[in-house]
């Protein structure tokens, strides 16, 4: 098995040797995900998906701007996947219904789905990461204060915590971000041998 910190092209040979990977990050805001899922997407070459991309679009023109990211993220990971390509797609995937949506196109497509859940222990250090998206000029509907987010915790934390039924990884993000993604990767090339091993013979080539 490959180190994590091993050579980009060799950490390539990931997505040849296993299959496509569709790699779910999920995450509150501040939780770090977002730069993990960036990281991880330019370490390992997979094209990435982030929700938000598509929201920002969509707020102000429809009231169901929320639910028509999801659809719209996960349809393009879908082509991505028929193109033979593993996908990153960042989101909070806050409620069951984006989990099971990205578990019903890793099943069609015959990819493996991961779920990697971003959170920081480090209470202060979530409110700067926070505080300081005031300076990034982000669209109103994003969280930028700490009291908004705590408002938002109240009713989201009930709705994340879905039974997921595939590879799940919790990293707390408080250390240095090159270390996340050389966990990430190392964690991801581990899950690689059981799942050929379960899908042995029922599975598509690449």
């Amino acid at each position: 098995m490959s180190d994590g910190n091993a050579p980009a092209g060799a950490l390539l040979e990931l997505a040849d040797s296993s299959g496509r990977w569709l790699v779910a990050f999920k995450g509150f805001p501040g939780s770090g995900k977002s730069t993990l899922s960036r990281a991880v997407s330019r370490r390992l070459g997979w094209p990435l998906i982030d929700k938000d991309d598509i929201k920002d679009l969509l707020d102000g023109h429809t009231a169901e701007a929320g639910a028509l990211a999801y659809n719209a993220m996960f349809n393009v990971a879908r082509r991505q996947l028929l193109q033979g390509l593993s996908v990153v797609c960042d989101s909070p995937l806050t409620f069951n219904t984006g989990y099971e949506r990205a578990a019903r196109i890793a099943e069609e497509m015959g990819v493996a789905l991961a779920v990697v859940e971003c959170c920081c222990s480090d209470e202060a250090l979530w409110r700067r990461r926070i505080e300081a998206r005031r300076a990034l000029a982000l669209p109103g509907r994003h969280k930028t204060d700490w009291a908004s987010l705590q408002d938002h915790l109240r009713t989201a934390t009930v709705e994340s915590s879905y039974p997921i039924a595939h590879p799940r990884l919790v990293v707390d993000t408080i250390a240095p971000v090159d270390d996340l993604c050389a966990g990430v990767i190392r964690w991801l090339q581990q899950q690689d041998g059981t799942r050929l091993d379960r899908t042995a013979g029922t599975r598509g080539a690449p």
